[in-house]
């Protein structure tokens, strides 16, 4: 049984779908893809989040929960956002930058993951 609870927030849905097709054998995901249904509150007990920030609404509801998980990955396909995300100074964070080919995401997925003892 997989009781590694990860949060999915991709209000695109294309990276959900890569990280569930190769991941959902090693981690039990919950994915919010509408940012009408995103319940901050709700949000506990995950040891990793991934968070895709396509525009400000999704910046705000990524500073939103930050706080609340240790693990934090974050897609950037926005030059402009991703450097308002590197002018928080938040170390703690990998940020994946979506111009990059998927070999090389999912090797940086996997290095960070596995430092984390989240896969083996």
């Amino acid at each position: 049984m997989i009781n590694k609870k990860v949060y999915i927030y991709d209000t695109s849905k294309g990276f959900s779908s890569l990280l569930k097709h190769y991941y959902s054998n090693l981690l039990n995901f919950d994915v919010c893809t509408n940012k009408k249904r995103f319940q901050p509150d709700s949000i506990q007990g995950y040891v990793a989040c991934f968070f895709v920030v396509n525009d400000m609404d999704d910046l705000a509801n990524f500073l939103i929960i930050y706080p609340k998980i240790e693990c934090f990955f974050v897609g950037v396909p926005n030059l402009i956002i991703k450097d308002k995300i590197e002018q928080l100074k938040y170390e703690e964070i990998i940020i994946l930058e979506f111009d990059k080919s998927k070999h090389e995401l999912l090797k940086i997925i996997n290095q960070n993951l596995q430092n984390r003892k989240l896969i083996y």
